[in-house]
């Protein structure tokens, strides 16, 4: 143990707490924390394991709270006949004082520590939800819990993203299911798009969904679409509703055909018409990401079918990659003028999420039509992939990956404390080293820790915006024929 956390431990299980030594930690309203971490240290349910638990909440993002909200734990399953158990689940501290949120959601729940149990909590369990709307927000919390978990562990942040979506599809599908029940109508065909489509899922975010059903038999409207609207209303109403158990998920609809004006469930026909003959450079690079979820297989398959020749061309000139990379440009210049603080954006910003995802995106509109392998909405794979078929050196793919991960990690860190849909990379010193905290950057000083981190997402924006701005200049280097 590193001998200032060491002392601080010593000190509190004397009944000391070191001001100093909370400060040079970086510990928030060290005063206060002091007596919330000795009130813990003391305690008798928690002192017994005081050596193994006290260093994680130290390291933590607020430690003083970490430290109130063990005790009041301790105390509940006191009134409960039991002995609060942190051998049991002891990556307790650290979500403690990684997440406001998920704190609170322990505090109402006391009996969902057990989703904490073990050293790595077992991933959100792949059984189907039960189709019910409290049911599902309860699935959702449980399952952000064990991946929060998880991810303070630190095992592959890749696999984050991936349990994030499963737990998303699950969620989905059963919320399909419930709306269709009320509806008195079968469940057209749901589609994720953007980072759900990818299997890419933030830990807070919208969800980016597509609904298609099938064609009338003879053509024409189909009998059924009111009930296929009122439908698709109570299923967006109910997950994003707050409740006591929070809520399921914020439902974005607009990348349907024609957008916020279009109707909000279309024909597989209709939307096949409006891609063959208004589809934008645009939509051809989100669809890439479309992915089916739940719903009328049938119907998710003809339009799968029907939209291949949109997405995937033949032939494509370097026209197409310039337009992405003008697109995002533009899309920058749309958020200054708008007051957007781009520079301290992990997502929209110069060198953030978006340039990777659009670096990837634009050799997938090149290449995707003659290369198969390509045809993927999760930007990892696709780096993969186009390592593997030659178009990317070795090098550009493991700088984007490690990158995309680095970025994605903070996000995820930032999104994890109020479960707030934010991409914002803090400017307030203290709620920087916060974010290192909650990415483990083990550096027991704070001001250690928080120029780690700051070097990073330097280096990292840096690395990434070199790549994008020399996107069309790489892919004019590839044989395109």
């Amino acid at each position: 143990m590193d001998a200032l956390l060491g002392a601080l431990v010593s000190g509190l299980a004397r009944g000391e707490v070191d001001a100093r030594a909370l400060e040079i930690l970086g510990c928030p309203d060290a005063p206060r924390a002091g007596e919330r971490l000795l009130a813990a240290a003391v305690h008798p349910d928690l002192a017994p394991a005081r050596e193994r638990w006290l260093p994680d909440v130290l390291l933590s993002a607020r430690p003083g709270f970490a430290a109130e909200c063990l005790v009041e734990l301790a105390q509940r399953a006191r009134a409960g006949g039991r002995t609060l158990d942190l051998a049991r689940t002891p990556l307790l501290p650290r979500l403690l004082g990684s997440s406001d949120v998920l704190s609170r959601v322990l505090l109402r729940h006391p009996n969902w520590l057990d989703e904490l149990a073990g050293a790595l909590p077992a991933a959100p369990a792949p059984a189907p939800v039960e189709p019910d709307w409290t049911p599902i927000r309860i699935a959702k919390y449980k399952g952000l819990l064990r991946i929060a978990a998880r991810d303070l562990a630190e095992r592959p942040f890749a696999d984050s993203l991936a349990e994030l979506s499963g737990l998303a599809d699950r969620c989905l599908a059963a919320a399909l299911a419930c709306a269709a029940r009320e509806a008195q109508v079968d469940a057209p065909a749901l589609f994720a798009l953007g980072k759900l489509g990818g299997n890419e899922l933030n830990f807070s975010s919208d969800v980016d969904l597509l609904f298609i059903h099938a064609d009338a038999p003879g053509g024409g409207e189909s009998p059924e679409l009111a009930q296929l609207v009122e439908l698709i209303r109570c299923f967006k109403k109910h997950l994003e509703v707050p409740s006591e158990d929070g809520f399921g998920y914020r439902v974005d609809l607009e990348l349907r055909p024609e957008g916020r004006t279009g109707v909000i469930v279309n024909s597989v026909d209709a939307a096949l018409s409006y891609y063959e003959n208004f589809g934008a450079e645009w939509e051809r690079q989100m669809l890439i990401r479309l992915r089916f979820v739940a719903g009328a297989r049938g119907a998710a398959r003809e339009f799968e079918r029907g939209l291949r020749p949109f997405v995937w061309r033949r032939t494509l000139g370097n026209d197409a990659v310039r337009a992405v990379h003008q697109m995002k440009r533009r899309i920058e210049d749309e958020r200054l003028e708008a007051g957007r603080d781009l520079e301290a954006d992990l997502k929209e910003g110069p060198g953030g999420i978006r340039d990777v995802e659009f670096f990837v995106q634009a050799f997938q509109l090149l290449f995707g039509g003659a290369e198969r392998s390509l045809r993927t909405g999760n930007v990892l794979a696709a780096l993969g992939a186009l390592e593997r078929a030659g178009l990317l050196g070795d090098s550009v793919v493991a700088e984007l990956g490690e990158s995309y991960l680095w970025l994605r990690r903070a996000e995820h860190a930032v999104q994890l404390v109020e479960e707030r849909q934010t991409q914002a990379f803090p400017r307030d010193p203290a709620a920087q080293l916060g974010l290192a905290r909650r990415l483990g950057y083990p550096q027991v000083e704070g001001a250690r820790a928080r120029d780690a981190l700051l070097d990073d997402w330097t280096r990292v924006r840096a690395r990434v915006r070199a790549h994008f701005e020399n996107l069309v200049l790489e892919t004019s280097d590839v044989d395109v024929a």
